[in-house]
């Protein structure tokens, strides 16, 4: 598969347009709500993307043209997706809407650009072995961290939750090996937005999501995961669109009330739809 940076980075800025368009979606900001956010729209979060679309590409020619088994190669690439942040910060005067997207797309596209120079067909078994190899200083991080100035750091310090850090670890395996299975099977019958709506609630029933412990509290996080698990089997089942629709809906209206917000699960969708696109769809 011969793919070019700007290719790659057109799919990922797509993706990050597609997530925040579906609607509706678990307190998190869409095309017809704010979900609970009172800092952010719709707008907010275009303006983000595009921000980032060179951030991508430069990931992309960096997997090129660097050593993977360098020791630098993840510590330099984390200076790339700083400097994305503040681009970020730039175009959304200050409001933070895709930090997460930039730590983890970041890996993946550079791992990927990386596996390009080895193979013609992506296999997404190895794929996911070659982030956790990069990512394994993230492990040594994690143990030491001390300063808990993150909210993410906060949850690993009071309920030992690893967060971002912990799914780049596991090669983010959720998505590569489970999440993107599930939505190829779901678009079969559903169409793609009803398809994303489903895989959310999969994945809100599954992560220990930070996010929602910041915002509310760890018993929280596990009633919300009952909840969600309960919906997904239910609605995998029927699989009726107005149904999924209905019920996300109704979740949003918890979620909002709570002022709890899904966001490591909206970081896994977007990541889950740019995989889709990159082995399903051509640009």
């Amino acid at each position: 598969m011969k793919m070019s940076n700007k290719e790659v980075a057109k799919l990922a800025t797509k993706a990050l347009l597609y997530e925040v368009s579906i609607s509706p979606k678990a307190g998190l900001v869409s095309r017809l709500s704010n979900g609970s956010h009172k800092d952010m729209d719709f707008f907010t979060f275009i303006d983000s993307a595009l921000s980032l679309d060179n951030y991508f590409s430069e990931c992309f020619i960096y997997g090129q043209k660097n050593d993977f088994y360098s020791p630098n190669f993840f510590k330099n690439l984390r200076d790339l997706g700083k400097k994305a942040e503040k681009d970020m910060y730039q175009a959304t005067n200050g409001i933070n809407t895709h930090k997460g997207t930039i730590f983890s797309m970041g890996i993946i596209i550079s791992v990927l650009a990386s596996y390009l120079k080895e193979v013609d067909k992506i296999d997404l078994k190895i794929l996911s072995e070659k982030i956790k190899t990069m990512c394994s200083p993230l492990l040594e991080e994690l143990e030491n961290i001390n300063s808990f100035a993150t909210y993410g750091e906060k949850a690993f310090k009071n309920y030992h939750l690893t967060g971002a850090r912990g799914l780049a670890l596991s090669g983010y395996n959720i998505v590569l090996l489970d999440g993107i299975n599930k939505l190829k099977e779901f678009t079969k019958i559903l169409d793609f937005e009803t398809s994303c709506i489903l895989l959310l609630f999969y994945y809100i029933s599954i992560l220990d999501d930070t996010n929602i412990v910041n915002r509310a509290n760890f018993e929280t996080l596990k009633e919300i995961q009952i909840l969600c698990k309960n919906l997904y089997e239910e609605n995998s089942k029927s699989l009726s669109k107005e149904k999924i629709r209905n019920e996300m809906s109704k979740l949003n209206d918890i979620f909002i009330e709570k002022n709890i917000s899904a966001g490591g699960s909206a970081d896994l969708l977007i990541l889950t739809i740019f995989i889709h696109f990159l082995i399903y769809e051509k640009v």
